[in-house]
């Protein structure tokens, strides 16, 4: 009996670790195993389980005028990863991590030395608001940048097109 139920709770844990290639954010909008624009709240917690919270309006921005909500799941202590909805199109709007599991298509993860990550994005490091920035896609539709704060990326940023955490980062 004993010898299963370790059995068991390696097969739990090994299931919930996935593999690098689930958790890398990608310039197209992929978020792992889901998309902006595409995956549904239900979808997030079928793969994921019941989110430690939920933030259950967002203030509305410009593309998303009905607001959205944000499910939120720890990843250790001051740690969070989440993913919002956009009420109008009930699909993954917008994703934000602080997870070091989650990396850039170039590796680039938080925790990681802000200088190293530049160079390793080939991106330059710009002031922003939440704290300085490394963007790796910035167009009419799309926000996808690293956060620094104190010499170190601190967070992974996506804001998708019908973002519903605000118009733009600033």
């Amino acid at each position: 009996m004993r010898g299963r139920v370790l059995l068991v709770a390696v097969a739990v844990v090994a299931a919930g670790c996935g593999t690098s290639t689930n958790r890398v954010v990608h310039a197209d909008g992929r978020i792992g195993p889901f998309r902006l624009d595409r995956t549904t709240e239900a979808e997030v917690r079928a793969k994921l389980g019941k989110p430690d919270g939920v933030i259950p309006e967002m203030d509305p921005a410009q593309t998303a005028p009905h607001g959205g909500r944000t499910i939120v799941y720890v990843c250790g202590k001051n740690c969070y990863t989440e993913y919002s909805f956009n009420n109008d199109t009930k699909a993954l709007s917008d994703f934000w991590t602080q997870s070091s599991k989650w990396t850039t298509e170039r590796g680039s993860r938080p925790g990681m030395g802000a200088k190293k990550a530049s160079a390793t994005e080939e991106k330059k490091i710009d002031p922003g608001c939440s704290g300085d920035t490394i963007f790796i896609r910035d167009d009419r539709r799309h926000t996808y940048v690293l956060i620094t704060d104190k010499g170190k990326v601190n967070a992974i940023t996506y804001l998708g097109p019908h973002s519903t955490y605000y118009d733009g980062l600033c």
